[in-house]
This record gives structure tokens, sequence and C-alpha cells, in this order.
């Protein structure tokens, strides 16, 4: 009878915690997948930018702390985001959408404040030239990500 409870109970368990260890290996496979990606960003704007070693060590500081803001802010734009998109338009008050459109316009005026701010610190420290060819490597690197993400899911989709 004890043996028949223990089984139930070890059963239990296992069916409560394996959700658990699933979600906890997901957001670890997410962190590591990020991780490779800001190896990758770092690697490509380097090479193309050809940073001197005193570039590099004034650089770096200042775009990570850019990249960390900005992402703050990417973050809180998608939660909004995804909240909006729940939402169905026809159904809400004239009110409810203009609060909705003027966050939206709100929030990409504070991305923009950030990258003004941040467009003046990488002034000082880097030469004109390489400063906009930072800009042209972080759009030619998102394209180069959302490709190889585009080719992996067409990969996928053809096994």
């Amino acid at each position: 009878m004890k043996t028949n409870k223990l089984i139930k109970w070890s059963v239990l368990l296992l069916i409560i915690t394996l959700p658990m260890v699933n979600y906890a290996q997901k957001e670890q496979r997410k962190g590591m997948l990020k991780e490779k990606i800001e190896t990758q960003k770092i690697a490509y704007i380097t090479n193309k930018l050809a940073l001197t070693a005193t570039e590099a060590q004034q650089f770096w500081p200042v775009y990570n702390e850019f990249s960390d803001k900005n992402e703050e802010l990417l973050k809180a734009f998608r939660k909004n985001n995804l909240e909006d998109r729940d939402v169905n338009v026809e159904t809400i008050s004239d009110k409810e959408a203009m609060d909705m459109a003027d966050e939206q316009i709100i929030h990409a005026q504070k991305i923009l404040d950030l990258r003004k701010k941040y467009h003046a610190e990488f002034k000082k420290v880097l030469p004109a030239k390489k400063l906009l060819k930072l800009y042209q490597t972080e759009r030619d690197f998102k394209k180069f990500l959302l490709k190889e993400i585009k080719e992996r899911r067409d990969n996928r989709k053809m096994r």
C-alpha cells in the first residue's frame, strides 16, 4: 500500500517538474543563442570597422553601454507591442486607440533620443568615416542575421 502511494507521488512529482526542466533548458538555449549572436556581432563590427587598438579600447565600452540601454528600450517596446496586438482596433474607444498610437510615438522618440545621445559619444571615440561605417555595419549585420535565420528555417522545413 505504501509503495503504491510512493509511486503515485513520484509520478506526480515527475509530471510537475518535467515542464520546469524543459522551460529551464529552453531559457538556457536562448541565452546561449543570444551570446553567440553577440559574439558574431562584435567580430563583424570589429572586422568591418578595422578599429585600431586605441579606438577599440575607447569604442567598445561606449557601444556596449548603448547596446544594453537600447535592448532595454526594445524589450519594453516589444512588450507593449505584444499587448497591443491582442486589442481589436474595431472595438476599442477612440481615446484608447489614440493613447496606444501616442505610446508608439513616445517609445520611438525614446529610442531616437538614445541614438542621438550615443551618436555624440561615438563621435568622441571614432573618426567620422568609421562612425558612418558603424551605422552601415549595424544594418548589414541585421540583414546578415535575418538571412541566416531564414535559411535555417527553410532548411528545417525541407527536412
